[in-house]
Formats: structure tokens, C-alpha cells, sequence
């Protein structure tokens, strides 16, 4: 949904897949998918959509308890592959298209129901973000699909930035919070903001090493 809204978002956000691009991204340097806000940000969107939950776990639990980034790396290894071509798509714009100082935010937006949710996508952003993705200030991890309820009983749509404790990122919130406004807006879509994570919780259940069932819960504070 993002994605389509960007696509729409005119004159904040420019498609890089427009033919006038085209003279700028040789001698095979990669795309990110737009700019906004002129040239100050690179973004690039990746929609979680072919994540084969059953058969992940199916293989996974038969290892008994891992550890969260032994997990992440095989559960999630497509949306870890999908962050680490993110950052060289960002690389890349900024050398085609001479903005070094360009803020670089992507996208990641899940599409599966019921079967994961945003805290997934965070807890592999999270730990790709200790180590490594130089030319990433800040990953945005949505889920407009599934539900979360609060404490005063309203369903909420997850979607939370993460921010590396720079300057550039928190010039990046700002600007991140001017794209949720105007998407929320657009869509019809109420915005609470001002929340951070307190406590995310999410279990997947097996029965004879099988996919059963998926829970998760967020505290904000």
C-alpha cells in the first residue's frame, strides 16, 4: 500500500523508474525505487509476500529453541537478503545521481496474514542494522493488514521506524513522519504517533512440526 501511494505522491515523491533515469544508472550501479523530498531522501520498498512460513518452521522446529538471530537468519532470510540489496540500491542512487549526503530509508512493508507481523520484520531489521547496512539511516517496518489491540481496546495498525542514533536519523524521523501523516491521510486511516515499543512478544506454535498457530503482543509506552 506504501508503495501505490508513493507512486501517487506527487511532487514529494519521484519514481526512479521513470526512462529520464535511465542515463544515470551504468556501468551497473542499482536503483532505489523513488526519491523524496527532492533529492534529500533515497527510498527503497520491499513488500514481504512469498515468506513460506509452514515450511520454515517445519524445519526450524525440529532444532528446538534457537537463538533469536540464528532464527532470524534462516526464518527470515528473505527479508534479510531483501535489506542487504536495499542498501546496495541506496549506495548506488547516490553515486548515479551525485547526492551523497541523501538520507537512505526502506521500506518494508508485510503482506502475510495472520501468520507474521511487523515485529518480524523489525526483529530482522534490527539485527542487520547492528552490523551492517552503512547506507541505511532508518528502516520502515509496516503492517496495514494485521491487527494488534490496544489498552483501551482500538485495533492498530503496526508501523514503527527504526533509527540508528545519528543526526541524519532523526532528520529521517522527521521527514518519515510527514510520509505517514499524508499516507494515513489518503487512506482514511486514523494516526497514532508518538509511541515507541516498550515490549514485543511474538510465538509461533507447531504440532508435530507443523505450523498451528501465531501470536504476537506489543506494550507501547
Amino acid at each position: 500500500m506504501i508503495r501505490e501511494f508513493l507512486n501517487q505522491w506527487t511532487p514529494a515523491a519521484t519514481s526512479l523508474d521513470a526512462k529520464g533515469f535511465d542515463q544515470f544508472f551504468r556501468e551497473r550501479l542499482k536503483r532505489a525505487d523513488f526519491l523524496l523530498f527532492g533529492k534529500e531522501v533515497i527510498c527503497e520498498c520491499g513488500e514481504i509476500r512469498e515468506l513460506d512460513v509452514e515450511q520454515q518452521l517445519a524445519k526450524l522446529s525440529k532444532k528446538d529453541r534457537l537463538p533469536t538471530d540464528v532464527f532470524n537468519r534462516y526464518f527470515c532470510n528473505s527479508i534479510i537478503k531483501k535489506l542487504e540489496k536495499a542498501n546496495v540500491q541506496i549506495a548506488d542512487t547516490r553515486i548515479a545521481l551525485k547526492c551523497p549526503d541523501a538520507l537512505g530509508v526502506v521500506v518494508l512493508e508485510n503482506c502475510i496474514p495472520t501468520k507474521l507481523s511487523a515485529l518480524t520484520l523489525l526483529s530482522a531489521a534490527d539485527q542487520l542494522m547492528l552490523h551492517g547496512l552503512p547506507a541505511v539511516d532508518g528502516i520502515l517496518c509496516a503492517d496495514l493488514i494485521n491487527f494488534f489491540q490496544s489498552s483501551d481496546g482500538d485495533k492498530v495498525r503496526l508501523c514503527q521506524l527504526l533509527l540508528r542514533p545519528t543526526e541524519r536519523s532523526r532528520l529521517l524521523g522527521k521527514r518519515a513522519a510527514v510520509l505517514m501523516q499524508e499516507f494515513c491521510a489518503a487512506q482514511g486511516i486514523p494516526l497514532k504517533d508518538g509511541f515507541t515499543i516498550e515490549r514485543a512478544d511474538q510465538l509461533w506454535y507447531t504440532r508435530n512440526w507443523a505450523f498451528d498457530l501465531y501470536t504476537a503482543e506489543v506494550t507501547f509506552k
